[in-house]
């Protein structure tokens, strides 16, 4: 699955059923990382131009898997196995991402 900065600043949760990848997308150029971090700002941190940490509870509250108890759990095991790796910060409860950005 992949969280996607559109242009335009919207952030949408995109091939939300594949649990075997996770990255953030952003369109646009690295110049533009203040305005993605803007786009972001209760979706995920921006560290730096390549890592992200995208906060769990914003994956959970979108409305298209909010209802899906089938995806929480999913979630849930993700992140169970993402833990080991240090891929998730326990403090602010995010799953860490690498960060594509696209022309």
């Amino acid at each position: 699955m992949f969280v996607k900065v559109s242009r335009g600043g919207f952030v949408t949760l995109e091939d939300r059923d594949n649990f075997r990848a996770f990255k953030l997308v952003i369109e646009g150029r690295r110049e533009d990382l203040g305005a993605a971090r803007s786009a972001l700002a209760t979706t995920a941190a921006l560290v730096d131009a390549e890592t992200a940490w995208v906060f769990a509870d914003a994956l959970r509250r979108r409305p298209e898997v909010k209802d899906d108890s089938i995806w929480q759990q999913s979630l849930n095991a993700m992140i169970a196995k993402a833990r080991p790796h240090g891929w998730i910060d326990d403090a602010s409860n995010a799953i860490k991402a690498h960060v594509e950005w696209v022309a």
